[in-house]
């Protein structure tokens, strides 16, 4: 009877998922919303995270402190218009060397305002390029909180690919964003990740899973 218990612990161990990968963006040194690139608060033993980036069609000219957002340089109407234009936000998760790592949700506090972007779409690729999305439909975002707004959470343990990722290897995500009038938009830090909270430093981007030795 015992060994069959350990077995089992094992394996509810290894089923355990809890927090990776965080961005909490207030704190001592919050940001300011025009940075190019923000670095992950927390990662997890056995993954390598990058900074969370701006794609190239998205500008930053006025701030967002405790966010990170900015505005599109064109109109952009479809998702199609929103890969062919490089408008996206990305970051890369790599599974260092001894690690085996399954993923399991993705939550973020997105923002919008009147006339931004307010269309959403997760993707993600192993190899880099060639981008699968991560949900049918986009998510549309409408409130106009300033702070933003929690997007509905994104269960990922049931994409094949992103469970028992092998060491050595890297998922990259990118959100894609469109749907923005650049008349009114233009030069405004308008779409992108919400603020975290001022005083709990509340992360505005977040990924769970497991990382399991080796």
């Amino acid at each position: 009877m015992r060994p069959f218990l350990i077995i089992l612990f094992s394996i509810v161990a290894q089923l355990t998922y809890g927090q990776l990968v965080t961005w909490n963006l207030g704190g001592p040194a919050p940001t300011t919303g025009r940075e190019s690139a923000v670095s992950p608060a927390f990662v997890k033993e056995g993954l390598k995270v990058s900074d969370l980036t701006k794609g190239p069609l998205v500008r930053s000219k006025q701030g967002n402190a405790r966010g990170f957002s900015g505005h599109l340089a064109k109109n952009v109407r479809t998702f199609d218009e929103a890969v062919k234009s490089d408008a996206y936000f990305e970051f890369t998760v790599a599974v260092e060397k001894g690690y085996t790592a399954s993923l399991s949700l993705l939550k973020a506090r997105l923002r919008v305002q009147e006339f931004s972007a307010k269309n959403f779409q997760w993707t993600y690729s192993i190899k880099g390029d060639d981008f699968k999305k991560l949900h049918e439909e986009p998510i549309y975002m409408s409130d106009l909180n300033n702070s933003g707004t929690n997007q509905p959470n994104l269960d990922l343990k049931k994409v094949s690919d992103l469970q028992n990722i092998k060491s050595n290897s890297k998922v990259t995500f990118r959100l894609y964003v469109w749907g923005n009038d650049n008349a009114q938009d233009k030069g405004k830090i308008s779409v992108g990740f919400g603020k975290s909270n001022a005083k709990s430093n509340s992360p505005i981007l977040k990924l769970e899973g497991s990382v399991v030795k080796n």
